[in-house]
């Protein structure tokens, strides 16, 4: 990669790094939002109990706690979903950035391995089929490797919405 590709790339790279920054910060404001509304159905909540058990109907309190145990196990799966969409786009969207930044490294480094090719033959061509596969090899390893990361993440989610359902079943 001469100087004037490398540039280049530099300047690509700030400007998707600028770009990806600004996604991180939509995807923390998007997440914001999504807690903030359950501080505050949380906090109506104690206040409609706070006001009951004040008045010392008893029966109204244990009627509003039973609705709300229910209610929050409706919210905290739907918080749930909210929170793992945002983490899963931008988490893609990582991985993607990357992988395209992989591609370009590995069609540099073979670039470079063909003008050393041409530099010093008598060994050259080992060299250019190892550090080829390596490479190639790396970037099989992220593939997998993010693959991986997506089934943990989704048996993950599978647990978690097995609890969910047996907690708001067990309270019915």
């Amino acid at each position: 990669m001469d100087t004037k590709d490398l540039q280049k790339w530099q300047r690509e790279k700030a400007k998707e790094l600028f770009e990806y920054s600004h996604k991180l910060l939509d995807a923390a404001k998007k997440l914001s939002e999504h807690h903030i509304a359950e501080m505050e159905w949380g906090m109506k909540n104690a206040l409609d109990s706070a006001k009951s058990a004040a008045k010392n109907d008893l029966s109204k309190l244990k009627d509003l706690q039973e609705e709300a145990a229910k209610e929050a196990a409706k919210r905290a799966a739907s918080y749930q979903k909210k929170v793992k969409s945002v983490l899963k786009d931008i988490s893609e969207g990582a991985a993607d950035e990357t992988e395209k930044h992989l591609e370009q490294v590995r069609s540099s480094l073979v670039s470079w391995l063909e003008d050393a090719e041409n530099k010093m033959p008598a060994q050259a061509d080992r060299l250019s089929k190892v550090v080829n596969e390596m490479s190639t090899t790396g970037q099989n390893m992220f593939k997998e490797g993010r693959k991986i990361v997506n089934q943990v993440a989704e048996a993950a989610e599978n647990k978690i919405d097995d609890l969910v359902n047996k907690s708001s079943g067990g309270k019915k």
